[in-house]
């Protein structure tokens, strides 16, 4: 009897367990779930932007706008007619798709930051985390997104520090390196508040003996943020001088596993032996990735909040 009880009640367990997780990967959602963003962009149209949203797998909500400021910016995406004329061949092809799921996925949508520029008129800077959305199942509304900051393209002009690498790994490793035109003073470089917890970064400092250092990213070769031996920016002695031709490096982890959107040109202020003061900018970008943990969370709260 005690052996029916037991196989009786761990059935009944696996049983709920299974209903219980296909309740929340079969939900409909009836709008799409926006992620957490961080992005910063000059207003320039070589800088576009992305969104990145949740939405069902079968007959997929499509970002179309974004309104930002009381400027309506329309989705740019590759193959984004295609989407919104209902071809069901690009819902499997498109590029526009980040991860597939059973019932749901992943997508982003692009906007021009170069729309909100108006000729004759001055360029103002937009801070916001609560936007305005449309979607093509008739969703509109505002959403919070994390941050959104887009500025003006004159504050992201750089001819003091001269870019001589780039490179980034599949597991979130970037790297920069620059050359100094003339003398520079750089100040500390600080990683923006919201994305702080998010990001580490170490600094190659190579500026009184002008040697530029061996970028860590090479085609052959994927590093991981321990084979930076170079110390954290947090423990450099600010401001380092930078001679003609000397050189620094900033490499910065992000994590990889993190389903925060990350957009960004990071802004790193120096002054010249003159006294002029100038602003460079580091790229930063992270496309999220979902795990089934991050999508069963994202569902239960939903279902939670009665959506």
């Amino acid at each position: 009897m005690k052996r029916f009880w037991f196989w009786g009640a761990l059935l009944a367990i696996i049983v709920a367990w299974t209903i219980n997780i296909t309740t929340y990967e079969a939900k409909f959602l009836d709008e799409p779930i926006v992620l957490e963003h961080y992005i910063e962009r000059p207003m320039d149209q070589t800088h576009l932007f992305n969104i990145y949203y949740l939405t069902n797998k079968n007959n997929p909500a499509i970002l179309q706008t974004i309104e930002v400021d009381g400027f309506s910016l329309p989705n740019v995406s590759p193959s984004n007619d295609m989407w919104l004329h209902g071809n069901q061949n690009s819902i499997y092809n498109s590029p526009n798709i980040v991860q597939e799921f059973n019932q749901h996925l992943l997508l982003k949508a692009e906007f021009d930051p170069s729309m909100l520029s108006l000729e004759g008129e001055e360029d103002k800077s937009y801070i916001g985390t609560n936007v305005f959305l449309q979607f093509s199942d008739g969703t509109a509304g505002h959403f919070d997104i994390g941050e959104i900051r887009i500025t003006p393209s004159t504050l992201r002009q750089d001819p003091k520090l001269k870019g001589i690498s780039t490179g980034s790994t599949s597991d979130g490793l970037h790297s920069s390196i620059y050359s100094a035109e003339e003398q520079l003073k750089m100040k500390e470089f600080v990683v923006p508040e919201n994305i702080a917890k998010d990001v580490q970064v170490k600094v190659h400092y190579e500026g009184e003996e002008a040697r530029i250092p061996d970028p860590i990213y090479q085609a052959e070769v994927m590093p991981n943020w321990s084979d930076v031996k170079q110390p954290l920016a947090k423990d450099v002695n600010w401001p380092i001088v930078l001679e003609p031709q000397g050189s620094v490096g900033l490499y910065i982890q992000i994590e990889s596993t993190n389903n925060k959107a990350i957009d960004a040109w990071i802004p790193w202020e120096g002054e010249t032996a003159a006294g002029q003061f100038f602003t460079a900018s580091f790229p930063l970008h992270h496309i999220p990735q979902l795990s089934d943990e991050d999508l069963r969370s994202m569902l239960e709260k939903v279902v939670k909040d009665g959506k």
